[in-house]
């Protein structure tokens, strides 16, 4: 029955998040796809993204950019989802919409780094397409590239 007292309270809630941490064994599990080489690189995406990203990993491993990639299909994350982000120096989160909204989760469930994760986000209205994807990347790279070159120089 309803009860406004704190232990009360607390009980509830550490229930909730025991069924929480439950779900996550028992949803749909990611599904990884190892680049063929040893990179830094991942990425995670999910739902109508796939065909676009599975193309864009094609096409950006025939130009030497290996990225590591794991499909979602549920929430809430299992774990190897935070191991997955935490073997990668950088991981990009491809999403259709403006907001960011995957990242955000990441961020908040996972306890990840916001630095770690890259945005590639695309919201015009129209599907995702692997070019969009492939540009976003290469930019990203290059100018990580950059960077690095900078501070060895300096």
């Amino acid at each position: 029955r309803y009860s406004e007292r704190g232990p009360d309270y607390i009980y509830n809630v550490q229930r909730l998040l025991a069924k929480f941490a439950t779900a996550a064994t028992m949803v749909p599990q990611p599904v990884p796809r190892p680049a063929a080489k040893r990179t830094r690189l991942g990425v995670i995406f999910y739902g109508s993204t796939s065909p676009a990203m599975h193309e864009a990993l094609d096409v950006l491993s025939g130009h030497g950019i290996h990225v590591d990639a794991l499909r979602l299909c549920a929430f809430p994350f299992p774990d190897s989802v935070k191991e997955f982000i935490d073997a990668h120096e950088t991981v990009f989160v491809v999403e259709q919409n403006r907001d960011a909204q995957l990242r955000s989760l990441l961020v908040n469930e996972l306890e990840i780094n916001p630095a770690k994760l890259c945005k590639v986000l695309h919201y015009d209205g129209t599907p995702i397409t692997a070019r969009f994807i492939i540009r976003s990347i290469h930019e990203s790279v290059a100018k990580s590239a950059q960077a690095h070159e900078a501070k060895e120089t300096v």
